[in-house]
């Protein structure tokens, strides 16, 4: 995985990023937590740090149909903005999510994810430690 910059390097500033434009966009290389397909998974990050949380991630994320390993080493909460992806978390829990749907899962939880059609979501990731 590609080291995240710090955008805004001022954790109190306003960030903002569309979703349909270019500009900004990073490669998200999964790398041996691929199981099929080919994700190319991208990251548009608005922010890495945070004014009252010791880790906080904003940012859009896509990826193609696959399958891949997935570990919640954070609190992580998404929306799904297009797509049908499904998480099976290590409890066995399965989540199916399309269009609309949002999930918070808490850290520590490992999983497979698998996007069944193109899929992009907002994802915003805290540590929960202040």
């Amino acid at each position: 995985m590609s080291v995240l910059p710090q955008i805004p390097a001022n954790p109190d500033t306003v960030a903002t990023a569309s979703l349909d434009t270019s500009e900004g966009w990073m490669p998200y290389p999964l790398g041996d937590d691929v199981i099929a397909g080919n994700p190319e998974c991208q990251m548009k990050v608005l922010r890495t740090v945070g004014t009252t949380t010791a880790k906080k991630i904003a940012a859009f994320f896509t990826a193609q149909p696959s399958k891949f390993h997935w570990k919640f080493d954070n609190d992580e909460a998404f929306v799904l903005i297009e797509g049908h992806i499904a998480v099976t978390l290590d409890t066995g829990e399965v989540f199916d999510l399309k269009a609309g749907d949002a999930i918070s899962v808490p850290g520590g939880h490992t999983g497979v994810c698998e996007v069944f059609a193109p899929s992009r979501k907002f994802t915003v990731v805290t540590s929960g430690q202040a």
